[in-house]
């Protein structure tokens, strides 16, 4: 062999040496990310899995305690008003007649409030009759005890979102509503939905006292923080986004946008 020709040999063994480092570093590169993104594929999966049976969990539970109320409840209640109309034609008039109405009302009212309730915790009720209708109910419900202004509007034509779907978003909604009634300090509570051509629109407005935000994810499980990060992977789980436009003193508006 030509002495000359070394040089080339060893140029040409360099440069293919070269190229298989470096086809084995991409090659490896691109394995690191393709198990990266299998492995955040497995963790998202099994997050949604998770939450799909608390989801579910939920609301065999939520059903189970409104099919109770419904069942036992009310119809004790039932058999006290029967027991207290005997009782008002049995007494004579007076304080007595006119204490048993009273407490017949009081119970009317009961029976009434516990199968409201019943209604709102049996998720069958929106297979039924459809989410607004269930929102409806829901909101005169809260109507009822005359604490808070609360309204619901409507806008589009209303479309079936899945039941499965509608039953998260009618819990994500009912706590929503709860934290405002709980924690705003609000006058004026407004729930609006809106059917657009490719979403459907849910939001939750208070003039309440707000809160801030970013602080309150940060505080620890158990707290407030943990029950909005639900909320954002329930939202999340059905395809949908949930955005908060909220401050310390200027009240609370909670969106949650499901495409069509």
């Amino acid at each position: 062999m030509d002495i000359n020709f070394l040089p080339v040999i060893a140029t040409v063994v360099f440069l293919l040496l070269a190229v298989f480092i470096t086809s084995f570093a991409l090659l490896f590169q691109k394995r690191q990310l393709q198990n990266y993104k299998e492995k955040q594929r497995l963790k998202a999966a099994y997050e949604q899995e998770i939450l799909k049976a608390q989801v579910e969990i939920q609301n065999t539970t939520l059903q189970e305690i409104g099919q109770e109320l419904h069942d036992n409840i009310g119809q004790l209640l039932s058999v006290t008003t029967l027991y207290l109309g005997a009782l008002e034609e049995a007494v004579d008039a007076g304080e007595a007649l006119e204490l048993v109405q009273t407490t017949r009302q009081v119970v009317d009212k009961a029976i009434n409030d516990v199968r409201a309730l019943s209604k709102s915790l049996d998720s069958s009720f929106i297979e039924e009759f459809g989410l607004v209708q269930t929102l409806t109910h829901e909101v005169a419900r809260i109507q009822k005890a005359r604490r808070f202004t609360i309204e619901l509007f409507t806008t589009g034509t209303p479309v079936s979102l899945g039941v499965q779907r509608e039953m998260v978003l009618f819990r994500v909604l009912q706590e929503l509503l709860n934290n405002a009634l709980k924690h705003s300090q609000a006058k004026r509570i407004l729930l609006s939905v809106h059917y657009l051509p490719t979403a459907a629109e849910f939001r939750v407005e208070d003039d309440g006292i707000g809160f801030d935000y970013e602080q309150v994810l940060q505080q620890e499980l158990g707290q407030s923080g943990a029950g909005l990060r639900n909320i954002n992977r329930r939202v999340e789980l059905i395809g949908g986004l949930c955005t908060y436009q909220t401050a310390a003193g200027g009240g609370t508006s909670v969106l949650i946008s499901l495409p069509l």
